[in-house]
């Protein structure tokens, strides 16, 4: 199942649908390549045709693979970000943009010739950090979240809703304040623990 107009929220809007790159098809094409390669050669040396039979085995192995690689979709909507992938069970995995932090992307030297790498997603929730590796186009990617995110801050102001506090810069207040002995410890845990309940 593709990431379909079923799925979005009422009003949500889709703006980019991603795939990883065609690179992490290599060693499926490359094994697939040998095999049928030995597979002649040992037919034609033992003139036995049968011996072809057994590709369909790496033949499978390439389907499966393909079919994973095309149901693994990273998406970007006005809302959220969602990476969604399984081929006969599915798993997602949604990122409201509120809730993104920090947008980061890595390319290797292979990476920014074949034009891959990895987008990374800090959010303010317990999972923290998340990674869409082999990612093809990873900067237009990166930049379409960080871009979609300012826009779904400033409708939130502009909206009259308050935009989400930055609780760990108000947990470290919070502890300076009970350092310097301006709050005590019991008020500086019952604060944190409010704070915490807002994540």
């Amino acid at each position: 199942m593709s990431f379909t107009k079923k799925q979005l929220l009422p009003g949500e809007e889709l703006i980019i649908l991603a795939r990883q790159h065609p690179l992490t098809l290599f060693w499926p094409i490359a094994i697939n390549v040998i095999v049928l390669a030995l597979l002649i050669w040992i037919s034609l040396w033992s003139q036995r045709a049968w011996f072809l039979a057994f590709y369909l085995i790496p033949l499978l192995y390439f389907l499966w693979a393909y079919l994973a690689w095309h149901k693994r979709e990273f998406v970007l909507t006005d809302r959220r970000v969602v990476r969604q992938e399984g081929v006969l069970s599915i798993s997602s995995f949604d990122a409201p943009l509120d809730k993104i932090n920090n947008v980061f992307h890595k390319q290797s030297f292979m990476g920014r010739l074949l034009n891959y790498g990895e987008v990374g997603l800090e959010t303010a929730s317990e999972q923290g950090t998340t990674i869409f590796d082999f990612l093809s186009k990873p900067v237009d990617f990166k930049n379409s979240i960080v871009r979609q995110r300012e826009l779904c801050r400033t409708n939130s102001v502009s909206a009259g809703i308050p935009s989400q506090p930055n609780i760990p810069r108000l947990l470290e207040d919070l502890a300076s304040l009970r350092d310097r002995n301006i709050i005590t410890e019991a008020e500086f845990q019952e604060k944190k623990r409010a704070l915490l309940e807002k994540i």
